[in-house]
């Protein structure tokens, strides 16, 4: 079982859990938002970290459900397939940890980056990656994250 408070975290019963193909040689960890890779303009077909692809959000796929490491034997391995959580509704809710920033309950209703690090938050950036809906502490809070093609501009 992860640790459910750190990272994302699916925090209601609008996600689906799914097996989707990942990058090559990348680690992730659990608890990770995950996209859609982008190799020059095109996609690949495969998943990696959404900090690292894309941070204001607009390719997110799901959370990753489990670690991938470098010691996994299959970690080379473009296109395996690892557990995500993948949202079934723009109004699923995750738990989240704020990255960046200084979170306050005046955050509620914010749209936001998913911070580099793509396991938390950058609260004080403006972006397409999660839409703030609840405070529970200055570290931690609730978001729904923007689906491709459900943000209006």
């Amino acid at each position: 079982m992860a640790n459910v408070t750190t990272n994302f975290w699916p925090a209601d019963g609008k996600w689906e859990l799914k097996k989707i193909p990942m990058k090559a040689s990348t680690a992730m960890a659990m608890g990770a938002a995950i996209g859609i890779e982008i190799s020059g303009n095109t996609t690949t077909g495969n998943h990696t970290k959404q900090g690292v692809e894309n941070a204001s959000g607009a390719d997110f796929v799901g959370i990753l459900a489990q670690t991938i490491a470098s010691t996994d034997s299959d970690y080379a391995t473009a296109g395996k397939l690892k557990s995500v959580f993948v949202p079934q509704s723009p109004a699923a809710e995750a738990t989240f940890t704020v990255g960046a920033g200084t979170f306050t309950a005046a955050d509620v209703g914010k749209t936001v980056e998913i911070h580099s690090d793509s396991v938390s938050l950058a609260v004080d950036t403006a972006g397409k990656g999660a839409r703030i809906t609840k405070y529970i502490s200055s570290t931690r809070g609730r978001c729904s994250f923007v689906m491709p093609n459900t943000e209006t501009a």
